[in-house]
């Protein structure tokens, strides 16, 4: 069933195509909330609030657009008010597990450390991006959503998409370069 067909059911009340719904969606926006808060317990915290949101807003989602974006623009507001909320409250743990999708066993062990070290990096580079910039970077590299999809989500222009990218971009290359020559 296609998530349209979902999303009008959800709205007639039916809890099985909403469930299913949220299975179909549900590890994306895990994803964006993890690599937003960068805490496994507080990303699962914010799925849970964002469907929740989407349950009761399900009634003011326009069909002609993206339920994909709609649903995205919630999660990153979720993800974003709870790492604003945890700022307030302490500080950053650092050295949590990695934010970045983890790879598949790799047989040779040097390797498999250095692919840890690089996304381990490409996190620390990350986390220190200005707010936008980093979620262009999340939303586009690592969720591989396009440009248009990622504007409509942050409320910019495409333009000012590809700016922050472009900058997010140089900034981790830049690091992991200056890594490398240490």
């Amino acid at each position: 069933m296609e998530t349209r067909d979902l999303v009008i059911k959800s709205r007639s009340g039916d809890m099985q195509a909403f469930s299913r719904l949220v299975t179909l969606h549900q590890p994306y926006v895990y994803q964006i909330a993890y690599r937003v808060v960068l805490s496994a317990e507080d990303a699962r915290d914010v799925v849970q609030e964002v469907f929740v949101k989407v349950w009761r807003n399900l009634s003011k989602y326009r069909m002609n657009t993206k339920f994909t974006t709609w649903l995205y623009r919630i999660a990153v507001n979720a993800a974003l008010d709870r790492m604003r909320q945890n700022k307030r409250h302490a500080s950053v743990i650092a050295g949590e597990a990695s934010g970045m999708t983890a790879a598949s066993p790799d047989p040779d062990p040097e390797r498999a450390l250095l692919k840890k070290e690089t996304r381990e990096l490409i996190e620390r580079a990350m986390n220190r991006l200005p707010e936008k910039r980093r979620l262009v970077f999340i939303l586009r590299d690592l969720q591989e959503l396009s440009v248009q999809e990622t504007a409509e989500i942050l409320k910019c222009s495409e333009q000012n998409v590809k700016s922050h990218l472009y900058y997010a971009r140089r900034h981790i290359r830049e690091t992991i370069i200056k890594s490398e020559g240490v």
